[in-house]
């Protein structure tokens, strides 16, 4: 196969929960999928986040396993909750899986959304009041750049006070890139400008994927940072059946992803389920717009299968 420079594509560490009927999930759907993703050309895999609002398996611990399991692909998170999680401790597991990779790690990162009960128990549990997330973050994401330099850091204020604190192994990469997601969201949309190495997001207009970019790029352009740094990412939900296959099975889905059903999901998320050139046309738009990377899920309980067909009838469309 030829080479997707700007394609990944999600793997399912919820969804051989979601499918697995309370029996044992299907693990190694994941190495299947990563290995054939890499086989095909893909340019990276993907894992999503959640700790106990949408059970899946633990992402880190899946990245560093898929690092020993492929040679080339890029393997990010889409997106980690970095803010459930200590700065120190992620970073150190960050650089880890870089090592294990050989420099092949990108950090998607996100705040994640307060607007649920399951999410304020979910920081809950974790001890971290969900108000304070978006500022958890954004120290973090700054604590751990400094700490993959692998000199001294030292933070006597905030939420994660340091004293001279040295962390090794130090990543591969000059540093991990990170990856900032955010919807139509004022303060998101600042934190990409500032602090994001690129932009992910899955607006579900390209009027509202532009408008975003506008925003982004004014608050960059105010702080004398180059717009043009920041890569443009789109996440994208499809399904390749006829219209009416495609809708009841993507509708299924969503049900069991985020127990709402595909009408509801659709007006915050790109959802794109129907034959392969609606898909294809709709990653044009995008395209147009200024979108240059693609991480690709797949909708549908029949994960190879739908890979397969995005492989031999989308791509060549886009590519």
């Amino acid at each position: 196969m030829g080479s997707f420079d700007d394609f990944g594509v999600l793997l399912p560490t919820r969804g051989v929960l979601v499918y697995a009927g309370g029996g044992k999930p299907k693990v190694e759907l994941n190495w299947q999928m990563a290995e054939t993703a890499e086989r095909l050309g893909y340019d990276s895999v993907w894992v999503g986040d959640s700790v106990t609002s949408k059970p899946r398996l633990e992402p880190l611990t899946i990245m560093a396993a898929l690092a020993a399991r492929t040679n080339r692909v890029k393997i990010g998170t889409a997106v980690m909750l970095t803010a459930l999680r200590h700065p120190v401790h992620l970073a150190h597991a960050i650089a880890t899986i870089d090592n294990i990779s050989n420099g092949r790690v990108i950090l998607g990162a996100g705040a994640g959304r307060g607007d649920h009960q399951m999410f304020i128990q979910e920081h809950d549990a974790v001890g971290v009041p969900i108000q304070e997330r978006a500022p958890r973050m954004e120290e973090g994401i700054r604590l751990m750049r400094e700490l993959w330099t692998g000199e001294e850091v030292t933070n006597p204020e905030g939420f994660y006070p340091l004293d001279k604190v040295a962390l090794e192994p130090r990543p591969v990469q000059d540093t991990v890139p990170i990856w900032l997601a955010s919807s139509w969201v004022r303060r998101g949309l600042r934190r990409v400008a500032e602090l994001g190495d690129a932009w992910i997001t899955n607006v579900p207009t390209v009027e509202v994927f532009t408008g975003c970019w506008e925003k982004i790029s004014e608050h960059a352009q105010s702080i004398g940072r180059d717009p043009k740094s920041i890569r443009r990412c789109l996440y994208i939900s499809v399904n390749l059946n006829t219209e009416e296959d495609a809708l009841a099975e993507g509708d299924g889905f969503m049900r069991a992803y985020y127990s709402r059903p595909y009408d509801v999901i659709s007006k915050t998320l790109l959802c794109v389920f129907g034959p392969p050139e609606k898909c294809a046309d709709a990653i044009m738009r995008y395209r147009e717009a200024g979108a240059d990377y693609f991480i690709v899920r797949f909708a549908s309980p029949n994960q190879m299968e739908q890979m397969a067909k995005f492989t031999e009838t989308v791509l060549p469309r886009v590519i």
